[in-house]
């Protein structure tokens, strides 16, 4: 590299005659203003110019006229002077612009170099953070990198106001593409629940599913999982289980055997159960379903290999089993770390484009009422796992609580108890504790027991 080139590098892009063309433009013809796109001060190269076009837009907010004398007059009484050069500087910039047609091309081109000068800036905070971590790991330094690089191209958006008949015609577009399967909804492949969820899920929720333990939670998941991994890509974080189990629930899902049998020894002669395995592992084959095993996940690992795995295979779908064995949260009190995961998940939800669904434990409250159906405030831990989740689920089992009841036999209600943009009910389900497999129930569901907990029931549907 040459001294030329050198010099060059060291002038961070600007360009000084857009700069002058818009001030210019602006105070001869402040119908310009609307013409600005995302322009703002903070995108001058030069501090006066920064100035100048603070004063202009000040001006003409008030309904003032921002011309070369009042802009001049305004800034000197703020004790602005800019070495007493500043009337001929404002004059000189005014008469060399002839109208007001450029201004838009010109302002797009000093935007473009403050975002060049922002990556700059942000290249080299990488760097000073790399050489002086402060304490911080690896990870946590790249995280941090990655973070200002999306704020970044974060501020390069402008939400503009929108006529309510443009905004109702992308709507009504919207209801014809979802009655023809066609927009973004990701089906859970449980009808009963699609219809509740207004079609399925979205990108960008969080959704949070409740419930004591063995009632189903991550049965449920896993099957949701399963079904949205036949057209999209599915990454579950499992903390309670390993990975074998995991694929073993899955297979017994599948291929409809039981878990008793996949996990266990089985017999050359057994074949409906060779049978029920070989189909499920065809079906399993193309399904795009991941699982992590890491124990005590934090959120900072989490975030990294989501990212990660995105960037590699896609991601539309991240399951977290469960918030309570997460690890590292923010603050000494276990409520405020389990809020800092419901709130990092969300963050992520965001911004990766997913659907997240994070498992979460209920208290021993629902145990000791009479109705023992889980309510929201049973939440474990944190309320702000009910404030930050868009769906919040509860899943009830009422064999648990009375297991010699023939006609709880399966039974399982999933309990929609918040839905920021849809209604709430409640779905009926058949548990199948051999195969952790849920399917419709059939007939009118039975009536809530009232007894005392046990841990008795049937199936494992932890």
């Amino acid at each position: 590299m040459n001294m030329n080139d050198q010099q060059h590098l060291a002038v961070p892009p600007h360009s000084i005659e857009a700069e002058q063309a818009v001030l210019g433009g602006l105070m001869r013809f402040n119908q310009g203003f609307d013409r600005l796109g995302d322009l703002q001060a903070k995108h001058f190269y030069r501090e006066d110019h920064s100035a100048i076009f603070a004063q202009i837009i000040k001006l003409v907010s008030r309904g003032e006229a921002a011309n070369v004398v009042t802009v001049l007059a305004a800034m000197q009484g703020q004790g602005a002077t800019f070495g007493g050069d500043l009337g001929p500087y404002l004059n000189q910039m005014a008469q060399s612009t002839p109208s007001a047609a450029g201004i838009e091309a010109q302002a797009n081109i000093i935007v473009d170099r403050a975002l060049l000068r922002g990556v700059i800036t942000i290249g080299d905070k990488m760097a000073s953070l790399a050489h002086h971590p402060l304490g911080k790991t690896g990870d946590q330094v790249l995280d941090q990198a990655q973070s200002w690089v999306t704020a970044l191209a974060e501020r390069r958006v402008r939400n503009e106001p929108r006529m309510i008949r443009a905004v109702l015609a992308e709507f009504i577009d919207g209801v014809s593409k979802r009655s023809e399967g066609q927009d973004n909804t990701i089906s859970t492949g449980i009808a009963d629940l699609d219809r509740l969820l207004n079609g399925g899920f979205r990108p960008q929720q969080l959704i949070i599913i409740g419930g004591r333990p063995s009632m189903g939670k991550t049965a449920l998941s896993t099957e949701i999982g399963l079904n949205i991994a036949d057209q999209h890509s599915v990454l579950m974080f499992s903390m309670e289980m390993g990975d074998q189990e995991v694929g073993g629930r899955a297979l017994a899902n599948r291929g409809q055997v039981a878990l008793s049998k996949v996990m266990g020894r089985i017999d050359e002669t057994d074949t409906p159960t060779w049978n029920g395995i070989t189909h499920g592992c065809l079906k399993l084959d193309e399904a795009r379903f991941a699982i992590d095993e890491t124990a005590a996940i934090t959120l900072l690992e989490l975030r990294m290999k989501a990212k990660a795995w995105k960037r590699r295979h896609g991601l539309d779908l991240i399951i977290v089993d469960y918030l309570g064995l997460m690890s590292g949260g923010d603050g000494d009190k276990r409520t405020d770390q389990i809020g800092s995961y419901s709130r990092g998940l969300k963050a992520l939800a965001k911004e990766l484009g997913v659907v997240v669904i994070a498992l979460a434990q209920l208290s021993r409250k629902s145990e000791d009422r009479v109705d023992k159906r889980p309510i929201l405030s049973d939440l474990r831990d944190s309320g702000e796992i009910e404030q930050d989740a868009d769906v919040v689920m509860l899943i009830n089992r009422p064999e648990m609580h009375k297991p010699d009841a023939e006609e709880l036999r399966g039974y399982t209600e999933v309990l929609i108890r918040k839905q920021r943009s849809g209604s709430l009910g409640d779905v009926h389900l058949f548990f199948d504790g051999p195969t952790a497999r849920f399917s419709k129930w059939t007939g009118q569901p039975p009536a809530a027991p009232e007894s005392k907990p046990s841990r008795g029931g049937f199936g494992n549907g932890r």
